[in-house]
């Protein structure tokens, strides 16, 4: 048997297969920086929206309360309406602002969740529509809904369910 001749095939199929995993291991992980700075970037913007989301719906619900104490009251409606008015707007913008700002990297599944939750405060007289018939209750309700759907896409997107049965495992939680 030709020793040197065995040996040299088993040193050249060894370092065959060392090149051939090595490229396997080059050719799964080369995206890996990008997805992992995307999946950051995203988990940034869906924190901006939920605090931006959250407090468009607190401004809108304060405000109705405000308006409708004032108006049961029988106060200066008028310069009220204009002032809260104001407010409502500033609000709404800054949520619209922040939508544009993030729809890079948001997927269109939340998105139309986003739009259906902006269509709730889109009314030329809000205020006045909450004021009747105590609707301030109502649309606090939907607002939570709309809220908790988008948020619960998010979680979708992000997979954080399978993220943290991964962290479980690798520190030895139940």
């Amino acid at each position: 048997m030709n020793y040197p001749l065995l040996l040299s095939c088993i040193s050249t199929f060894i370092a065959v297969c060392a090149f051939i995993l090595g490229f396997l291991n080059y050719w799964m992980s080369r995206k890996l920086p990008n997805e992992n700075k995307i999946f950051e970037e995203k988990i940034k913007a869906y924190q901006v929206l939920i605090k931006v989301l959250n407090e468009t719906a607190a401004t809108f619900i304060e405000c109705s309360n405000e308006f409708e104490d004032i108006r049961s009251e029988g106060g200066n409606i008028k310069s009220a309406k204009e002032e809260l008015n104001g407010q409502l707007d500033e609000s709404y913008y800054k949520l619209e602002d922040t939508i544009y700002e993030q729809s890079l990297v948001v997927p269109d599944s939340i998105l139309e969740k986003i739009y259906d939750y902006f269509d709730l405060l889109d009314h030329e007289e809000f205020l006045e529509e909450m004021a009747t018939g105590g609707k301030v209750e109502e649309f606090e309700e939907k607002t939570n809904d709309y809220f908790d759907a988008i948020v619960n896409e998010m979680r979708r997107d992000l997979s954080f369910d399978k993220l943290n049965v991964g962290l479980k495992k690798r520190i030895g939680g139940k």
